[in-house]
């Protein structure tokens, strides 16, 4: 569209209840506006495809609302409405006053660890609801979540989603960098091509740099198959190496090899950058300063007592991490909190449950930002894929409804 199109359309009322006010993203063909719902008395996004769109795209637009709409989980936006006006299709969503992950980077370049590492984790809980409703998202890129003022991940735009049980593709859509190897050699989807994408994003994000900065056609994408992706520690040193093992994992070119779920990535992510030091880095000899000679009885003495002083510091720290069931180091870290937001209260209480933890749940407050349908769970505490000592309490907010707890009190 062009900027006289762009201007005409701010106080358009679109299906006769979404009023324009600005836009707030333009890509392609498809450009999301800023709106008010004024049968409803709320603001959302309207995403708009104008008439100037290939057939292809067309089919691609029509099909992505209803797949969004079949997945509700706290961390995907939420799709209210679709439909045509006059020559233009619409999706209507919820508005979520924040900023896209690749704002965020540029500007700010590489997020600290903590942050990055609860970011992933939220993404890895939207990607695993929409692989229980059986769609692969296959466009996962920082473009693609928007984290909100409370500093809250959303995954949004279903446009090229699919059923993961579809293997054929008629082409590669998407944006080049963010394709998973699999696509680029025409082989079938799976969840683990999402793995790839999250992995992309964590890459992104721990080291302020995409994992292939120039990769934008397909003669690059094919070439870098042959190299695959490089280690965050070659961007940065300082990353750990047990992080940069997990990352390179999720970035491996053969599906079976990489996590099995964007869940057990980000859980791994997690681990990853806690816990003791191993007994290597503990025992690490002491640097020989440079200077004037000591005798050979002395230099031996303090040798030995530096070492004895950091074995007994090593036991010590290992007897208080198995004492109290530490999530964070000793030799076994309890189990990974499963993820559950989005689902039903009581099927979320048989998942903890089952996985070794107690729940207590608790009705979400009317100003909570997180909405879903009843007795659905909108948050959790701890957050999916921290770990935890076995029987401890996980804590569950969840939409008023009725009977929500029922099957399980």
């Amino acid at each position: 569209m062009s900027t006289d199109e762009t201007a005409n359309l701010t106080g358009r009322v679109i299906a006769g209840r979404y009023r324009l006010s600005h836009r707030i993203d333009r890509g392609g063909t498809a450009e999301v506006w800023r709106a008010h719902d004024e049968r409803l008395d709320r603001d959302v996004a309207v995403k708009i495809l104008g008439v100037a769109a290939d057939p292809a795209f067309r089919d691609r637009f029509t099909t992505e609302a209803q797949r969004a709409a079949s997945v509700s989980h706290p961390n995907i936006v939420t799709i209210f409405d679709e439909g045509q006006d006059g020559n233009d299709a619409f999706i209507v969503m919820e508005e979520v006053r924040g900023r896209s992950l690749r704002d965020l980077i540029a500007e700010r370049g590489a997020l600290p660890i903590g942050e990055a590492v609860r970011i992933v984790g939220q993404i890895g809980a939207a990607l695993d609801a929409t692989h229980r409703a059986g769609l692969v998202h296959l466009d996962v890129k920082p473009a693609n979540v928007i984290v909100n003022d409370d500093g809250n991940a959303k995954l949004t735009d279903f446009g090229i989603a699919r059923a993961a049980r579809d293997s054929d593709e008629r082409e590669l859509v998407g944006t080049a960098r963010y394709i998973s190897p699999e696509r680029v050699l025409g082989r079938p989807v799976t969840p683990r091509s999402d793995v790839y994408g999250l992995a992309l994003v964590a890459h992104e994000l721990l080291t302020g740099t995409p994992a292939f900065a120039g990769a934008e056609n397909e003669d690059l994408l094919r070439d870098r198959l042959d190299r695959g992706a490089p280690h965050i520690r070659a961007v940065d040193s300082g990353l750990s190496p047990r992080t940069d093992e997990v990352v390179a994992k999720g970035l491996d070119r053969d599906p079976e090899r990489r996590y099995r779920t964007a869940g057990e990535f980000a859980a791994a992510l997690a681990a990853s950058t806690s816990g003791t030091p191993s007994v290597t880095e503990v025992l690490r000899p002491p640097v020989r300063m440079a200077g004037r000679r000591r005798g050979p009885r002395v230099d031996s003495l303090l040798a030995v007592g530096v070492v004895l002083a950091l074995l007994i510091g090593l036991v010590l720290l290992i007897g208080r991490s198995q004492g109290t069931g530490g999530a964070n180091g000793g030799a076994t870290p309890g189990p990974a909190v499963p993820s559950v937001a989005g689902l039903k209260l009581d099927a979320a209480i048989r998942t903890l449950q089952g996985a070794g933890f107690n729940a207590h749940w608790d009705v979400a407050s009317s100003s909570s930002p997180d909405k879903g349908p009843p007795c659905s769970v909108v948050s959790q505490d701890p957050a999916a894929g921290a770990r935890s000592a076995p029987g401890a309490s996980v804590s569950l907010r969840y939409v008023s409804g009725k009977d929500c707890a029922k099957q399980s009190d």
